[in-house]
């Protein structure tokens, strides 16, 4: 699970970010204590912001850890702790200038997903949600008036550095969060914006239970909603998956199950593959924006490339063990996207499995991604693949497994393990099967 934090500083997005952490279970990053480690890190070599060739040389060996120690989070820099000194005045003077180098933020965006795809998190920061994570599910920004914000800085300050801060007015704790926020926000490469698809939430009234209970609200009631009901997503996308929902539910009696096992981060959505009619049922069923891997000949007509392209569709040339599908696919799976996949390759002839393609085990080992199982029962008999057109009624349902994670192969040699996960795919299929032929009571194995 990837959940962004973002807004201007005082505006509580720390304690916030701790806050939710804590209560779903969550790692917690703070992005803005990577910015002034690697800052901290120009002061301490004395290394000028126009030395470009020592400064990528410094990236380049660079390292960040976020530890608990006794309970407080400290934050390591090429492997000494720099909790206190990050909070330095001189650090927070040079912090913005320094981020603002696309060096700089380019070679830290690639640590932040790197630690994103292992364990997922909440993320704080001030460009998460609208570059660094551009498609993550849940997106916070959190803004407060600037003399509300004023007097947390200060306070915060005082409580933690009182010599750095005793002659500081609120007047210039004002003008000077100003002055920040118009870098941030003026930059070239990434500026501080709300993204479009968050939720914004106003600090300046509120106490941090409250916040923190508004940002666990809005991610259950967004658990909730169909795909189509979300933000963040192109008219055209939210238009086919209406009418895909519409359709299925009035002609299909479409059936979901197994939401339960709802999978918080980056993940290949593995489904067998019978009918014209799988790919909208599965990114109608799933909660999530969903993506799709097409041929790319299909991207040669302008028209009909631009419109799949609004349907999440990427251009690929062979099958799921190639270099450039793994290219694609990883790089989604990177930012915390679901990608479906077919893993029989071609639909099933007769309706029932076919054998799987060993590439998907050799993509989920590259990615470290987990694989959600996902069966279809009825839309073999609605249009099966000999069918011009789909028949008129039907009953379909769509039931998603348990998550198989490359986690609980990852001891095995490497061919094995892939092996071992195409096993498990084919065995999660068949338990899944049985249950809804069992009656589909409870939750699904």
């Amino acid at each position: 699970m990837i959940i962004t934090i973002d807004g201007p500083a005082g505006t509580g997005k720390t304690t916030v970010a701790q806050q939710v952490a804590q209560r779903l279970g969550l790692p917690y990053f703070d992005t803005g204590a990577m910015y002034r480690s690697f800052a901290f890190v120009l002061l301490h070599e004395k290394i000028p912001l126009s030395n470009m060739k020592q400064i990528s040389k410094l990236l380049t060996d660079f390292s960040f850890e976020i530890r608990i120690v006794q309970g407080e989070h400290h934050y390591f820099a090429n492997g000494t702790d720099v909790t206190q000194v990050i909070r330095s005045p001189a650090v927070t003077n040079l912090v913005s200038p320094v981020s603002a180098l696309p060096v700089v933020r380019k070679a830290l965006w690639k640590i932040q997903r790197r630690f994103a795809q292992k364990r997922g998190g909440v993320f704080e920061g001030r460009d998460l949600g609208s570059t660094v994570f551009p498609h993550a599910y849940y997106k916070i920004f959190l803004t407060a008036r600037p003399e509300v914000r004023a007097e947390r800085r200060l306070a915060e300050l005082k409580n933690k550095r009182p010599e750095d801060v005793k002659n500081t007015t609120r007047e210039q704790m004002i003008q000077e969060l100003i002055k920040r926020d118009n870098l941030d926000s003026t930059r070239a490469l990434a500026p501080l914006v709300c993204p479009p698809d968050a939720y914004v939430i106003d600090t300046s009234e509120l106490t941090l239970d409250e916040v923190v209970e508004r940002v666990l609200e809005y991610k259950k009631k967004k658990n909730n909603r169909p795909a189509w009901m979300h933000k963040g997503v192109s008219f055209i996308y939210r238009l086919v998956l209406f009418g895909s929902w519409i359709i299925g539910k009035m002609f299909y009696r479409l059936k979901v199950y197994g939401l339960e096992h709802f999978y918080p981060r980056g993940a290949i959505l593995a489904a067998n593959h019978t009918s014209f009619l799988d790919p909208p049922i599965v990114s109608t069923s799933w909660p999530e924006k969903v993506h799709f891997l097409a041929r790319k000949s299909l991207f040669r007509s302008r028209w009909f490339g631009g419109l799949i392209r609004k349907l999440n569709a990427h251009p690929v040339s062979g099958e799921a063990g190639d270099l450039g599908v793994m290219k694609t696919v990883i790089a989604l799976l990177e930012e915390g996207q679901k990608v479906v996949l077919f893993p029989e390759g071609t639909r099933s002839e007769t309706g029932e499995v076919r054998p799987l393609k060993p590439g998907l085990g050799l993509l989920v080992s590259k990615s470290k991604s987990a694989l959600i199982p996902v069966y279809i029962e009825g839309a073999y008999k609605v249009w099966d693949k000999k069918r011009k057109f789909p028949r008129p009624f039907g009953k379909i349902r769509c039931v998603f497994g348990s998550a198989i994670t490359w986690d609980s192969v990852a001891g095995l040699d490497k061919k094995e393990a892939q092996l071992v996960l195409v096993q498990r795919l084919e065995e999660a299929w068949k338990n899944l099967k049985a249950w809804l032929e069992a009656g589909a009571v409870g939750i699904p194995p």
